[in-house]
């Protein structure tokens, strides 16, 4: 008797314990992919805040040649602003790309779990897919502009009309950049509320 009431017990054990919820392999990867996201993002943030940082610095460098009038200085400026735009260039595309896989990982969530967090996340990783398009074509047709520009100041020298344009051009490369930290540092909260919300096992 008293052996089976040990085998009860046992088997009432093991029963129960298969009883509880245990998390799945798509519970995992998906909480593996916020951790990813969150490394990516704060990864993120620290490049765009150096790729400020070195704009806003070439082009304070730009005013000061002016106003010195070092031609020199301006067109190291110059020449060092559009290496700097082309290194931004090649950096946002990648994040482009990173944006698009971020809607592809959010559409297979939807798909799987069909519920309304899903839904939210999706709506976010779209809105910022296309914010990161917009921002690479106006960067692409800046640069572009910046380059003639250059050529013109190299061509004819410092002149007015040149080193206006390419300050404006610089200033709204340097506005950019601010909007782009700006949106690493939304997507990085984002990303950090997914993983808490995927922890309690939020729908």
């Amino acid at each position: 008797m008293r052996n089976l009431t040990i085998t009860a017990l046992l088997l009432l054990s093991a029963t129960t314990a298969f009883a509880q919820p245990r998390p799945g392999r798509a519970r995992q990867a998906e909480l593996h992919g916020d951790r990813a996201a969150i490394n990516r993002d704060a990864r993120q943030v620290r490049d765009d805040q150096r790729d400020l940082v070195r704009f806003q610095t070439t082009l304070n460098a730009f005013d000061a040649a002016v106003t010195r009038r070092d031609a020199g200085a301006v067109r190291a400026a110059l020449t060092s602003f559009v290496a700097q735009g082309r290194a931004e260039i090649a950096e946002q595309t990648r994040e482009v790309g990173q944006a698009n896989r971020e809607v592809t990982r959010s559409t297979g969530e939807l798909v799987r779990d069909r519920n309304g967090k899903d839904a939210r996340d999706l709506r976010d990783d779209r809105r910022d897919a296309i914010k990161e398009s917009a921002a690479l074509i106006e960067e692409r047709n800046l640069l572009t502009e910046l380059e003639r520009t250059v050529a013109a100041e190299y061509a004819w020298g410092p002149q007015v009309p040149i080193l206006v344009r390419a300050r404006q051009i610089m200033v709204r490369f340097v506005e950019l950049a601010r909007a782009e930290l700006q949106r690493s540092h939304t997507e990085l909260r984002e990303d950090r509320r997914e993983l808490r919300e995927d922890r309690r096992g939020i729908r």
